[in-house]
């Protein structure tokens, strides 16, 4: 099956070509098909269909248009899904014209970095083969138009002028005026046609009308853009001007040479892949949608998700960033910042990936942090890309990854509360509900096993205390034993002290991860968390704590604001903390590792004498 948005809306079901015919439903179709395998929140298909003029019975009629055109597209309605909160069609990325194109452009520059000109025209032909005609073009929506279909018209002209850049290469110059000639026609604010012809036209010994050429886009540029020519139309005019011979010479193919007037220009687009289970948090994914796709702006727009180790933080902003790509037609960067780690990334060393994703020449990148930064910024103007930056350290860290245009949009996780990062939208993750629980294990696991069972499913939830982590990694159990039923791990869940051995599969580990946030942390809020997981109480007051812990309490409320920002314990009432969700095991176990003997027995000692504590747990 294959679904194809590079020309007019179209299906093909084997040899069967299938038409959409009603005008709403092919703009359904083409918002559900450019989040594939994603959940389009029903407010976002509402604007969008109605480009944010919606009736008052928007969601009825949606719903009606949905069960339209699954009936109306044969056996490829099956692939649209109703879930919580939206919507969502099952595409495979080689069913689906746009990705081939993307990741056949992708190959193709891959070949020109190697050196390998005639494999990339090859591939940016294919690439090229693929459209048939303005992408969505009988889609009548200016959301998807001005998002989508400008996106990738401009990786169309990139690919276009990446092909064009292996002619030169291979030295099949002299037929290129004839298109090249259209294409500045058509496009005379892309700078690098008037390169290719000014080129190609003195390769063939046709110096003067090289030298003309440039007076003729000089002179547009400025009539239509109030602009000069760029750095480049400028070095290729002074080199015709010298009669260089270097620019007589097709540029080398040779394995590991790139040629000195090749420039890539196709945008970055770092994000992991999203996750195809991805189940619930249809407030936040819409809450994040609609602000990474916010409009008019005065600033980049910054939106910042934290929360405990285990509750999905990437997932949702990685999910987000998918849905939001359409709106960021200029690419997106992604760096793991590794702030939950002992040797958290430096930002000079993340600015330096993000500069040779943009293109910027190894030897080219500056030394210095504020020098990098500089230039990041210069490069991000006028663009409208997506930087991801996942587990931050804090502030500091990611101050110097920040762009300074307005169109640009940053996307932040975090452990801690980054309270001090200005005009940044907050986004909590917390525990899963337990009807978006269950529908995570039947999606990941198997409807027929959890649905055999719901006792004991609802066993396992409880058991995870609705930690995403923990449910994957129980999902990953499931699936790796196909014989097992559900009952068979919540029983293994639940057994004496089994719990936290029994949540692992692979690299992930919920004792692990938990682990790490602990020795993230500042030595002294380390140790309470550990001397306070002691107590026999899930409820802590600030009076007990500091008992438990010898501190004055002001001492302790600000170790337990600690905890509490990097979501290790929860805050209520002031001078009122609760330990998180299966974090107090894992800090008993670090007690044992970690504190003296002497240290461990004066709070638990304290802790069962305290007026207001519970008795202690047995050492």
């Amino acid at each position: 099956m294959e679904f194809g948005i590079l020309g007019p809306l179209q299906i093909r079901d084997d040899a069967e070509l299938r038409a959409v015919p009603a005008a709403k439903q092919r703009v359904l179709l083409a918002a559900l098909l450019v989040r594939r395998g994603q959940v389009v929140p029903t407010e976002l298909l509402v604007d969008i269909i109605w480009n944010i003029h919606p009736p008052r019975s928007a969601a009825t009629t949606l719903r009606n248009y949905v069960m339209r055109l699954r009936k109306g597209i044969g056996r490829a309605g099956e692939r649209i899904e109703t879930r919580a909160g939206g919507y969502l069609i099952n595409v495979e990325a080689e069913e689906f014209d746009a990705h081939r194109f993307i990741a056949l452009r992708d190959l193709g520059a891959e070949a020109l970095r190697r050196g390998e000109p005639e494999r990339a025209r090859t591939l940016f032909d294919e690439a090229l083969g693929l459209w048939r005609g303005p992408a969505l073009v009988d889609v009548d929506s200016d959301a998807l138009r001005r998002a989508e279909a400008e996106r990738l018209t401009e990786a169309r002209l990139d690919v276009q002028e990446c092909r064009l850049e292996t002619e030169l290469m291979t030295g099949q110059h002299a037929v290129l005026f004839g298109e090249l000639r259209s294409l500045t026609a058509a496009h005379p604010e892309r700078e690098r046609f008037w390169v290719q012809l000014m080129t190609a036209l003195y390769r063939s010994g046709r110096q003067s009308e090289a030298l003309t050429v440039y007076q003729q886009v000089r002179g547009i540029l400025d009539e239509e853009f109030g602009v000069e020519p760029g750095a480049e139309l400028r070095t290729v005019h002074q080199r015709i001007l010298a009669a260089d011979p270097e620019l007589h010479r097709p540029a080398p193919a040779a394995a590991g040479e790139r040629p000195s007037t090749l420039l890539i220009t196709v945008p970055p687009f770092q994000l992991p892949p999203d996750l195809p289970d991805f189940t619930g948090r249809a407030t936040g994914t819409a809450d994040l949608t609609r602000r990474l796709d916010a409009g008019s702006r005065h600033a980049p727009v910054l939106a910042v998700v934290s929360g405990a180790p285990g509750t999905g933080k990437t997932a949702l902003a990685v999910h987000a960033a998918h849905a939001a790509r359409a709106g960021h037609p200029d690419g997106a960067l992604f760096a793991d910042l590794r702030g939950s780690h002992l040797d958290p990334a430096p930002p000079a060393t993340v600015l330096r990936g993000f500069l040779l994703a943009l293109g910027v020449a190894p030897d080219a990148v500056p030394a210095g942090l504020a020098e990098r930064t500089a230039l990041y910024r210069s490069l991000l103007a006028g663009r409208r890309l997506l930087v991801v930056l996942d587990d931050a350290a804090d502030t500091g860290q990611i101050r110097p990854l920040l762009p300074a245009d307005p169109a640009n949009t940053v996307l932040v996780t975090a452990r801690r509360r980054l309270a001090d990062l200005a005009g940044a939208h907050a986004v909590h993750t917390a525990e899963l509900p337990d009807a978006d629980a269950r529908d995570f294990l039947a999606r990941a696991a198997g409807r027929a096993r959890t649905a055999a069972d719901p006792h004991a499913t609802a066993a396992l939830i409880r058991a995870c205390e609705g930690l995403p982590l923990a449910l994957r990694i129980c999902a990953a159990r499931l699936c790796a034993r196909p014989s097992w039923s559900v009952r068979d791990l919540a029983d293994r869940l639940t057994a004496d002290g089994r719990l936290l051995d029994e949540l692992h599969a692979g690299d992930l580990d919920v004792r692990c991860r938990l682990a790490g946030a602990h020795d993230a942390l500042d030595p002294a809020a380390a140790r309470a968390l550990r001397l306070l997981s002691l107590a026999d109480t899930a409820r802590l007051l600030v009076d007990t704590a500091a008992w438990i812990l010898g501190e004055s309490p002001a001492r302790t409320e600000e170790l337990l604001e600690q905890l509490v920002d990097a979501h290790l314990l929860t805050g209520g009432r002031p001078g009122e903390y609760r330990h998180s969700p299966l974090v107090r095991p894992v800090a008993r176990e670090l007690s044992h590792c970690v504190d003296g003997e002497p240290d461990r027995h004066g709070a638990l000692e304290r802790a069962a004498h305290h007026p207001g504590a519970l008795a202690a747990a047995a050492c």
